[in-house]
């Protein structure tokens, strides 16, 4: 945190940021696109051959 704040006092402000600082969440989880039992029952397992 210091050599950021040191970066932004010599470059002015927010000249960096931290990774999540800023960041835009467009996306959301979409509930409806889940198995609404996908691990409750063994036999609503899918089986792999």
């Amino acid at each position: 945190m210091a050599a950021l704040d040191a970066v932004n006092d010599r470059f002015g402000k927010k000249t960096m940021v931290l990774a999540s600082e800023g960041m835009e969440r467009s996306w959301q989880l979409r509930a409806d696109h889940r198995s609404p039992r996908y691990t409750t029952r063994m036999a609503d397992l899918p089986v792999v051959r």
